[in-house]
């Protein structure tokens, strides 16, 4: 039971927060996951002798391989932004942590599987 009015709307502030951070969280990591399957599809159309060298070229697939886990990385740093800026005003600073704590491991994911096979030969 609560104590006070005070208490439930502390309370129901946290699961906002937390919604928050669980949308923003998701947002990033489909975004990211968009990038790397429209990547995919783009690198599986570069072989044989009909690909364009200018679209196929070892640049522009090194820029597609590290396109999603720069998304990964930018939205890991954004959360742990969001959490030292909360930290003062909200109980939800936590959540924004763990937020950048799994883009983090996302993002590495990604680079070790994804980079590879994308930046080919």
């Amino acid at each position: 039971m609560y104590q006070s009015p005070h208490d439930v709307r502390q309370d129901v502030g946290l699961h906002v927060g937390v919604r928050v951070v669980a949308r923003f969280t998701t947002a990033v990591a489909l975004l990211g996951g968009a990038f790397l399957a429209v990547a995919a599809v783009w690198v599986s159309t570069c072989g044989g002798s009909v690909a364009d060298a200018l679209a196929c070229g070892a640049p522009q697939r090194t820029l597609l391989a590290l396109g999603a886990p720069a998304i990964l990385l930018v939205g890991a740093v954004r959360a742990f932004l969001r959490a030292f800026g909360h930290r003062t005003r909200t109980d939800a600073w936590w959540a924004w942590q763990v937020s950048g704590w799994f883009l983090i491991a996302l993002m590495v994911l990604v680079a070790v599987t994804g980079v590879p096979v994308l930046a080919g030969s």
